[in-house]
C-alpha cells in the first residue's frame, strides 16, 4: 500500500495541487446544454470536414460535386461535415461516434433541387454553378441511390429535398428514390483505412514484382565496352545500340553522361566524378539501367534559374500561373543529381553509391523507378544540401538503400503508389517526406537521429500504409495527415514524440512507444481514427492532446496498454486511464500518485467526465486499459536508443487478419440476406427518430 503521509517527490506534490485546483474549478465546465435548441446549417466552409477530402480534389478538377451532410452532436462544439453522404451514414454504425461526440441533434443534407443536376462526360455528378444547392433535415429529404452519378470513388448517392425533382433526376440518369429510413439499411463500399492495411502484404509483394521486372530489363548482351571499344562513357552510350549493355571497368572517369536510349550501364568498380557542376549521368529514355558505379562531385545546383525564369514569363502570360505545386516543382524538380531522371519510366539503379552535395537521384515526368542496394550520403548539415532521392510525379520503389545526412532522405511530390522498404536513414531532415502521395508502402525501414522526423505525410493524400518502421533519436517518429492511413507496427523510441494522429479516418495500432518524451499526440480537432493496442512504456508522457472533444483510444473491450495504468487497488483492466489527466498522466512516473486515483473526489470526476460537454474538450480516455503489454519483446528491444531495428513479421498478421474478416464479412452478408428475405414476407415496423437511429 502507498503511504499517503509519507515523503513524496516533488512531482507527486505539484500534481496534488493541480489535481485540487481542477476540483475546484471543474464545475463551471457543467453549465450548457448543447440538445436546448435546435441549430440552423451553417456554411459548410464553417465545419470541420470528415470523409473523403482526397476525392474532393479530383472533382474539383472536373467540375464535380460531392453530396455533403452537416451534423449538430450533442456533446460537440464542433460542426461535422462530411463529404458523401455514403460516409455520413457508414460512420452511423462504426461504433464511435456517439462515444466521442454525442448524439446527433440535427443532420442536414445537401439538397440539390433546381440545380440543373447532370454528369460530367466522365461520369461524374455535377451542378450548374450559378444554382445553389440548399440543406435538408436529413429525415425529411429523399435520395437518389443506383443512378449513373458518380464521384472517384464510384456511385454516389444524391440527395433532393422533394420526390418529384428525384424522380425527374432518375427519369434521365436511372436509379431509384428513397427515403432516409430505407438508406439507413443500406450499406456502402466506402473506403476506410482497413483497406490501407490489407493491401500493405499486397504493395509488398507489388515492390518484389517490381525489382524482378527491373531485373529482367537491365540483363541485356554487351555491346561495348569502355576503354576498349570507346574512350569515355559518353562515347560508348552514343554508340551502343538500344537494348544492349555499357561495360565500365574499374577505373575513374571524369565526365557527365546523358543517354537517351534504353541501355544499361553496368559498373564494374568503376567511379564516375562529374567535376563539380552539374548532374553527372541524366537519363532522357525508358528503361534505363545504371548499375555497380560510385558517383561523385555533383554541382550544388537545388534550383534550376532558367527553368523558373521560363516558368515566371509563362505565368506573367498567363500561360502557367504561380501554384504551390509550381514552386515546388522549381524549388525541388530541377537542380543537379548524381543521376537525374527526366521523361525516364522504368529507371532502374542498382547497387550505386553517391555521394553529393545537391541530390542522389532526382525524377520528374513520370520516371517511375527502382532503386535497390544503393547508398546516397548528403551534407553533414541538412541546410546545406538536398535530397537522397527526389521524386516528382515519378513513382519510385526503394529497397534495401541507405540514405545519410542531406535534407531528406526520400521526398516524394504526387508520386502515388510508391514502396520505400528495407532501407535506413541516418541524420536527415526527414527520413521519408511525402506530399500529395497517396497509395504509398513506408516499411520496415530504419531511423536514427533524424532532426525534424522519421516520416512525415503532408497535405491530403489517402491510403497510405506505414509499417514496421523503427524510428529512434529524432523529432518525431510518425508524423502522418491526410486520410484512410495505416499506421501499425512501428516501433518508435526516444524520440522527443512517437507518433501524432495526424490522418483522419485512420487507425494506429500495435505500435510500440517506449521512452519518448511524449509518447503519441491526439491532434484533429474533430477525431475520427481508431487508436488501439499499443504500448506506452517510459515515455515521459505517454499522451497529449490538442484542442477538439474527447479521444476514445480503444476499440471495443480491447485498449492500449499504458505503463502505470494498472497500479492502484482496483483490477487491471477494469479503471478508464486518462493519460492527459493532472493524476493518470504521471502515475506511471510517479508510482505514489496512484493513490489519489483511489480518492473518492476523482472517482466522481471521472464518472462525471464524458457525460457532460465542458469536460471532455482536448483530453484521451482509454476505457479498457490492457493489463500487459500486447508487445513485450520489442517493449524490451527498443528500451537501447542505438539498439539494433526491430521489424515484427506484420505481413503474416495482417494476412491472416484480411483472410479472418472477409469470412466474417461473408457470414454477415448471408445473415442480412436471410433477414431481408424474412421482412420482404413480414413488413416491420417504422424506425425511430433520427437522434435514435443515428446513436451508436
Amino acid at each position: 500500500m502507498f503511504d499517503p503521509y509519507g515523503d513524496q517527490p516533488r512531482a507527486a506534490l505539484a500534481v496534488v495541487g493541480v489535481f485540487v485546483l481542477v476540483a475546484a474549478v471543474v464545475v463551471g465546465a457543467f453549465l450548457a446544454d448543447p440538445a436546448a435548441n435546435t441549430p440552423d446549417p451553417v456554411a459548410y466552409d464553417d465545419t470541420v470536414e470528415l470523409g473523403a477530402s482526397t476525392e474532393t480534389d479530383a472533382l474539383m478538377a472536373d467540375s464535380g460535386r460531392l453530396p455533403r451532410v452537416q451534423v449538430f452532436y450533442s456533446q460537440l462544439q464542433y460542426v461535422v461535415g462530411y463529404n458523401g453522404v455514403e460516409s455520413f451514414v457508414d460512420r452511423l454504425d462504426d461504433g464511435y461516434t456517439e462515444r466521442r461526440f454525442g448524439y446527433p441533434l440535427v443532420a442536414y443534407v445537401e439538397t440539390f433541387d433546381g440545380t440543373d443536376p447532370e454528369t460530367t462526360d466522365a461520369g461524374l455528378f455535377t451542378v450548374a454553378g450559378s444554382k445553389p444547392s440548399s440543406w435538408t433535415p436529413a429525415e425529411e429529404a429523399v435520395y437518389v441511390v443506383d443512378s449513373e452519378a458518380r464521384t472517384p470513388a464510384g456511385r454516389t448517392v444524391v440527395p433532393f429535398s422533394s420526390r418529384d425533382a428525384a424522380t425527374t433526376f432518375t427519369a434521365e440518369h436511372g436509379g431509384a428514390v428513397i427515403g432516409w429510413t430505407e438508406l439507413r439499411t443500406r450499406s456502402f463500399d466506402v473506403d476506410s483505412a482497413a483497406v490501407a492495411r490489407e493491401m500493405a502484404p499486397e504493395r509488398w509483394a507489388v515492390a518484389d514484382e517490381r525489382v524482378a521486372a527491373a531485373e529482367r530489363a537491365a540483363d541485356r548482351p554487351v555491346s561495348v565496352t569502355v576503354g576498349e571499344d570507346a574512350e569515355t562513357i559518353s562515347a560508348a552510350v552514343d554508340a551502343a545500340p538500344p537494348n544492349t549493355t555499357v561495360v565500365v571497368p574499374s577505373g575513374s572517369y571524369e565526365e557527365r553522361v546523358t543517354v537517351t536510349k534504353p541501355l544499361t550501364i553496368a559498373g564494374d568498380d568503376a567511379r564516375v566524378s562529374g567535376g563539380g557542376n552539374g548532374s553527372v549521368i541524366t537519363a532522357e529514355a525508358p528503361d534505363v539501367a545504371i548499375t555497380g558505379l560510385t558517383i561523385d562531385r555533383t554541382g550544388s545546383r537545388t534550383r534550376d534559374r532558367e527553368a523558373a525564369a521560363q516558368r515566371a514569363e509563362a505565368a506573367a502570360r498567363g500561360d502557367d500561373p504561380e501554384s504551390w505545386d509550381t514552386n515546388i516543382q522549381l524549388g525541388y524538380g530541377y537542380g543537379d543529381a548524381g543521376i537525374r531522371g527526366i521523361d525516364a519510366p522504368g529507371l532502374f539503379v542498382d547497387d550505386v553509391t553517391i555521394d553529393t552535395n545537391a541530390s542522389g537521384v532526382l525524377l520528374r515526368n513520370g520516371s517511375n523507378a527502382v532503386i535497390r542496394d544503393s547508398h546516397v550520403d548528403g551534407t553533414t548539415e541538412w541546410s546545406d544540401g538536398f535530397m537522397g532521392i527526389t521524386g516528382i510525379e515519378s513513382r519510385v520503389t526503394v529497397t534495401n538503400s541507405t540514405f545519410t545526412g542531406g535534407r531528406d532522405g526520400i521526398y516524394l511530390h504526387r508520386a502515388d503508389g510508391s514502396i520505400v522498404r528495407n532501407s535506413a536513414f541516418r541524420e536527415n531532415r526527414y527520413g521519408v517526406h511525402l506530399m500529395y502521395t497517396g497509395d504509398a508502402l513506408i516499411a520496415d525501414n530504419s531511423f536514427r537521429n533524424e532532426i525534424f522526423a522519421g516520416i512525415t505525410v503532408m497535405t491530403r493524400p489517402a491510403r497510405n500504409a506505414i509499417v514496421g518502421n523503427d524510428v529512434r533519436g529524432s523529432g518525431a517518429g510518425i508524423q502522418a495527415s491526410g486520410t484512410l492511413t495505416y499506421v501499425g507496427y512501428n516501433t518508435l523510441a526516444h524520440n522527443e514524440l512517437g507518433f501524432s494522429t495526424s490522418s483522419r479516418g485512420s487507425v494506429y495500432e500495435h505500435n510500440v512507444l517506449v521512452g519518448n518524451d511524449e509518447g503519441a499526440r491526439a491532434t484533429t480537432v474533430v477525431p475520427a481514427s481508431r487508436v488501439v493496442a499499443n504500448d506506452f512504456v517510459g515515455n515521459e508522457r505517454h499522451a497529449g492532446a490538442g484542442a477538439g472533444s474527447l479521444r476514445v483510444w480503444a476499440d471495443g473491450e480491447r485498449g492500449n496498454y499504458w505503463e502505470g495504468a494498472n497500479t492502484g487497488l482496483h483490477e487491471p483492466g477494469t479503471r478508464a486511464y486518462r493519460p492527459t489527466s493532472a493524476v493518470d498522466g504521471v502515475v506511471h512516473g510517479v508510482p505514489s500518485v496512484a493513490v489519489l486515483r483511489e480518492a473518492p473526489v476523482y472517482e466522481i470526476l471521472g464518472r462525471l467526465r464524458g457525460t457532460v460537454a465542458g469536460g471532455r474538450s482536448g483530453s484521451i480516455v482509454d476505457p479498457a486499459p490492457a493489463a500487459e503489454p500486447y508487445a513485450p519483446d520489442r517493449v524490451a528491444a527498443a528500451a537501447d536508443p542505438n539498439g539494433t531495428a526491430v521489424h515484427p513479421d506484420w505481413r503474416t498478421r495482417l494476412a491472416d487478419r484480411a483472410n479472418a474478416t472477409r469470412q466474417v464479412d461473408d457470414r454477415r452478408v448471408n445473415a442480412t440476406d436471410r433477414l431481408a428475405t424474412r421482412h420482404a414476407r413480414e413488413p416491420g415496423t417504422n424506425r425511430p427518430q433520427l437522434a435514435e437511429t443515428m446513436s451508436v
